[in-house]
C-alpha cells in the first residue's frame, strides 16, 4: 500500500535526524579520544628536547590548579572535568538546534499539508455549477502562490464559461427567430384558403428572406468556429491590404452614394502584410460594412493606412460619423451577438457576429484592433495594428517589402 505524502516526509525528518546523531556522536568521540586527553598530551612535552621541563611542570600545575569553567585556557589544555562541561554544554547546544529546527520544519509541513488538503478539497467541490469557488489562501509562500494562480485561473474560466453560456443564449435567440416567422407564415399559408397569388408569393419572399438570415448567421458562426484554429499560419502569404479596401470599398459604391457620403483614403508607406487573403478580406469588408451601416447620411467615410517609425507595423484606421453608438455600447462592441442599442428602430440589420470575426481574425494575424468614440463630434475610430511583411533578401536576413 502506496505511503501517503505526510508519512513520507516524516520519516524522511527521522532518518535526517539520526544520520545527523550518528555523525555528531562520531565527531565528539574522535575529538575526545585523540586531541583532548590530557596526559598524553603531557607525556609528549615532557618527551619534547627542545620543550624545558619548567615549563611542562609549570603546564601541569596550572592544570591541576584549574577549577572554573573556561573556554579557551590561557596556556593549559583542557582539564577532565572542564572537558566534559563543554562536552555537555556542546550537546546541549546541538540537540536544542536540532529540536528547534525540526520542530519548525513540522509545523511549516503541518501547514503545508494543510494548505494542500485545503486544495484537493475545494478543487473536487468545483463544477459547472460551482465556478465560483476560489481557495483565498493567504501568504507569499509557495503553495499560497499556486493557490492564487488556480484562483486566477478559475476567473478566467468561469468567465469563459459564462461567455460560453451567453454565446449559446444568444445564438438561440438569433436562430430561434426566423425559425418561428418561418413557421408562423406557413401556418397562415395552411389556414388562408382564399390567399391570392401576390400574397402567396409575398410569403415565399419572406420565408426566403430568412431562411437566408439563417444562412448568414449559421455560415458566420461555422467562420468563428473556423478561426479558432490557428493552424493554418502556414498558409500565410503577402498581402496588400490596400488593393483589398480598394476592391471593398467598389463593391459598397452603391450603398456610399445612397447614403451621400463623402469616402476619403490615405495610403501612407507600405501596405503588404502576412496572412491569408480570404480572411484579411473578411475583416476589411466587415469593418467597411458596418462604418457604413451606422453612417448617417451626408457625412464622411475615411480610411488610411501608414506605418509606425520602426517600420515593424502597419496600422488601418476607419473613421465615421454616427449617433447610433454610445459611449456604453463601445466596451461591448466585439461582443458576439452584441447589437447597438435603438439600431433596430433605425432599420439596421446586423447579427452582432461581424466584429467579433474581425477581432478574432486580427488576433490570429498577430495583431491589435481598438475602437474610440469622440462624444463631441460622434466620430468612431476603428484601429487596426497588424505586422508588415518581410520579405528574405540573398544574405538570408529580413527586410521590409516595399508596395508593389
Amino acid at each position: 500500500m502506496k505511503s501517503s505524502l505526510k508519512v513520507k516526509i516524516t520519516l524522511w525528518f527521522i532518518v535526517i535526524i539520526i544520520i545527523a546523531f550518528i555523525l555528531y556522536g562520531s565527531l565528539i568521540f574522535t575529538v575526545f579520544r585523540f586531541n583532548l586527553r590530557e596526559e598524553k598530551f603531557i607525556h609528549s612535552l615532557r618527551d619534547n628536547p627542545e620543550i624545558g621541563r619548567a615549563i611542562v611542570d609549570r603546564i601541569a600545575e596550572i592544570n591541576r590548579r584549574e577549577k572554573g569553567f573556561r573556554f579557551f585556557p590561557p596556556i593549559a589544555i583542557l582539564t577532565a572535568g572542564l572537558l566534559w562541561r563543554v562536552f555537555s554544554i556542546i550537546s546541549g547546544g546541538v540537540l536544542l538546534i536540532i529540536i528547534v529546527s525540526t520542530s519548525g520544519g513540522f509545523l511549516f509541513l503541518r501547514r503545508s499539508l494543510n494548505q494542500i488538503n485545503t486544495i484537493t478539497n475545494n478543487v473536487k467541490e468545483i463544477d459547472e455549477k460551482k465556478l465560483h469557488i476560489r481557495l483565498n489562501l493567504k501568504g507569499n509562500d509557495a503553495i499560497s502562490k499556486m493557490a492564487k494562480t488556480f484562483d486566477s485561473m478559475l476567473d478566467k474560466i468561469e468567465n469563459s464559461f459564462n461567455q460560453q453560456k451567453q454565446f449559446i443564449q444568444n445564438a438561440s435567440h438569433e436562430l430561434n427567430t426566423p425559425l418561428t416567422i418561418i413557421k408562423t407564415k406557413i401556418d397562415v399559408l395552411k389556414l388562408n384558403k382564399n390567399i391570392t397569388k401576390r400574397e402567396y408569393e409575398e410569403t415565399l419572399q419572406l420565408i426566403n428572406n430568412e431562411i437566408i438570415r439563417l444562412s448568414k448567421i449559421t455560415d458566420d458562426l461555422l467562420l468563428l468556429s473556423s478561426l479558432e484554429d490557428i493552424s493554418k499560419q502556414n498558409q500565410f502569404e503577402q498581402v496588400d491590404i490596400k488593393k483589398i479596401i480598394q476592391k471593398v470599398l467598389a463593391l459598397f459604391r452603391n450603398k456610399i452614394d445612397s447614403k451621400n457620403l463623402i469616402s476619403k483614403t490615405n495610403y501612407k508607406g507600405h501596405t503588404n502584410i502576412l496572412g491569408i487573403k480570404t480572411q484579411v478580406e473578411q475583416f476589411v469588408f466587415n469593418l467597411i460594412d458596418n462604418a457604413i451601416k451606422y453612417s448617417e447620411q451626408n457625412k464622411e467615410l475615411e480610411i488610411k493606412t501608414y506605418i509606425d517609425s520602426k517600420k515593424s507595423n502597419l496600422f488601418f484606421e476607419i473613421k465615421n460619423e454616427s449617433s447610433f453608438i454610445k459611449k456604453e455600447d463601445i466596451p461591448h462592441i466585439f461582443d458576439r451577438f452584441y447589437k447597438v442599442k435603438g439600431a433596430s428602430s433605425y432599420r439596421i440589420k446586423g447579427y452582432g457576429l461581424g466584429l467579433s470575426i474581425c477581432k478574432k481574425i486580427i488576433e490570429n494575424h498577430k495583431g491589435k484592433i481598438t475602437v474610440q468614440l469622440d462624444k463631441q463630434n460622434k466620430v468612431v475610430t476603428f484601429k487596426v495594428t497588424l505586422p508588415l511583411f518581410k520579405a528574405k533578401t540573398n544574405t538570408g536576413k529580413d527586410t521590409k517589402h516595399h508596395q508593389l
